[in-house]
């Protein structure tokens, strides 16, 4: 099972996700470094443990209030090596698909920002070659986004994260959306799970029931999962 390590990005700096509450989000702090500036959170991340993936939400793109795209650009050229998983809303999701070799890129459509299934789908129809992943995003147990875009999964990509936005950066523990069948699709697509992780005990269990990955920030930056947690699955 993959570890993926979590950025989100505001106003050129990192902040603290809780909640999907966005306007009370704070830079982070962190007992892995000093500073919230993202080059320095990243490099942190690194001295950690040597993860290849990044997860990256640009939270000012999705808003439609500015973005990051140069901060997000000078990650991609000081990390070649590091897969970005790159979450913009719909704002930008063209500019990064028509510059393709600027870094290695996988664009994230997140159900919160798709006003339908068909929409995604002629999306994804568009761009044949790129490997796009599809956010769940759920809150207070409801999918944020059209319903048609569970009832209708065969045009859905291998990978999808399950995000239950009522438990990122809360420290409360790992909960999966009720309603989602989430025992179906762990048999179906590759699954990454993000909201809540706080232990090497809940990562164990997503690994447990065929989990691709799990998306952690909160308990890496107060030190509740370790390198020594991390090693556990073999990156």
């Amino acid at each position: 099972m993959q570890i993926i390590p979590v950025l989100d990005l505001s106003r050129g700096q990192v902040v603290h996700a809780k909640k999907g509450s966005r306007k009370h989000y704070r830079p982070i702090q962190s007992s892995l470094c000093a500073s919230s500036h993202p080059l320095e959170v990243v490099r942190s991340y690194i001295g950690l443990y040597p993860f290849r993936t990044l997860y990256v939400a640009d939270l000012d793109a999705i808003e439609r209030h500015g973005d990051n795209r140069e901060v997000i650009r000078v990650l991609g050229l000081e990390y070649p090596d590091l897969e970005i998983w790159l979450d913009t809303g719909l704002s930008l999701v063209d500019h990064y698909l028509k510059n393709p070799d600027m870094f290695s890129l996988r664009i994230i459509l997140s159900t919160e920002s798709l006003h339908s299934a068909s929409a995604a789908a002629s999306l994804m129809k568009d761009h044949p070659g790129h490997p796009f992943i599809l956010s769940v995003d759920h809150r207070s147990g409801e999918l944020l986004g059209s319903p048609d875009i569970l009832r209708t999964r065969d045009w859905w990509p291998t990978d999808i994260i399950i995000l239950n936005l009522d438990l990122v950066g809360t420290k409360e523990g790992m909960s999966l959306p009720g309603g989602l069948n989430c025992e179906g699709l762990f048999d179906q697509y590759n699954v990454y799970y993000g909201g809540g992780i706080s232990s090497l005990a809940e990562l164990m269990h997503l690994k447990d029931l065929g989990a691709a990955g799990a998306l952690l920030a909160t308990s890496l930056h107060d030190e509740m999962i370790c390198r020594e947690d991390l090693l556990c699955f073999g990156q």
